[in-house]
């Protein structure tokens, strides 16, 4: 008849008891950064979903979004918008070092000048494939009033670069645009989608990627820390009652090989 204590004795015993205060207060933790991501998937869902809405609602016109003291709401990003103007051909400006595709490329911003100011538009793009100096030789802007149809996106900030060459920018940044042109400019830019009467020649840019429009860490991996953090305090949880049975398990382990040898030594 074995004299081994109890499940209930064991635990009872002082090391168990400051085990289990650890394991308590690991569990809380783990269970508060559990929740703490569970909140942070709930606004980054709610976030793509208010971005994907954004950009699959009609178009209006530019000035219910943007305005030239407004910066762009932050839930109106990819919102398609439509603006009459005309090109601005002496004042474009290259973008460079931007990713489109697989390729390194210029963005060809142009100004559209319109009765509420100056909106900056990213009317294409060209492959960077010349020197650092080189920028692209691109067809230019149609003549007369246009009505262009564009993805209002908010402005860039951090200045225009130093040292660039001859009309290349570093980012758009439209305040900064607006003083380098000396025009009063829409606080937010527009990538071209489209313009009559005449669409032009110049490839514009794909549509945004709304996988995860917000940007950082995707939605399940914001649910997969979840599910990881209560693991953990499911862990720590269980720990000392793991433990206590492997101890309970370790003398009957020894009694059967201690009688195993004595068997052995008869024979």
């Amino acid at each position: 008849m074995s004299d081994r204590p109890s499940l209930a004795r064991t635990l009872w015993q002082r090391r168990y008891l400051q085990l289990a205060a650890a394991c308590l207060v690991a569990a809380a933790v783990c269970t508060a950064a559990g929740a703490w991501q569970y909140h942070r998937w709930q606004a980054k869902h709610a976030a793509n979903g208010e971005l994907r809405g954004s950009a699959a609602a009609a178009a209006v016109p530019v000035g219910r979004l943007l305005a030239t003291d407004r910066p762009l709401p932050a839930a109106d990003r990819f919102r398609m918008v439509t603006v009459r103007g005309t090109w601005d051909a002496d004042g474009e400006l290259y973008v460079r070092q931007r990713q489109v595709g697989n390729d390194i490329a210029f963005l060809v911003v142009t100004p559209l000048r319109t009765d509420g100011g100056t909106l900056l538009v990213v009317r294409g793009w060209q492959p960077a494939t010349g020197s650092a100096t080189q920028r692209p030789v691109t067809p230019p802007p149609p003549a007369g009033e246009v009505e262009v149809t564009g993805r209002a996106y908010p402005s860039e900030t951090g200045g225009l670069g130093a040292g660039l060459p001859d009309r290349q920018i570093q980012r758009l940044d439209t305040a900064a645009i607006g003083r380098r042109l000396g025009a009063s400019a829409y606080d937010g830019y527009v990538e071209l989608a489209g313009q009559r009467p005449d669409p032009g020649t110049l490839p514009v840019l794909p549509a945004p990627d709304l996988t995860n429009p917000a940007g950082g860490a995707d939605e399940w991996q914001h649910l997969s820390y979840v599910f990881q953090w209560f693991c953990f305090a499911a862990l720590a949880l269980a720990a000392p009652f793991v433990l206590a049975i492997l101890e309970r398990r370790q003398p009957a382990v020894r009694e059967d090989r201690d009688g195993a040898d004595l068997a052995l030594t008869a024979d």
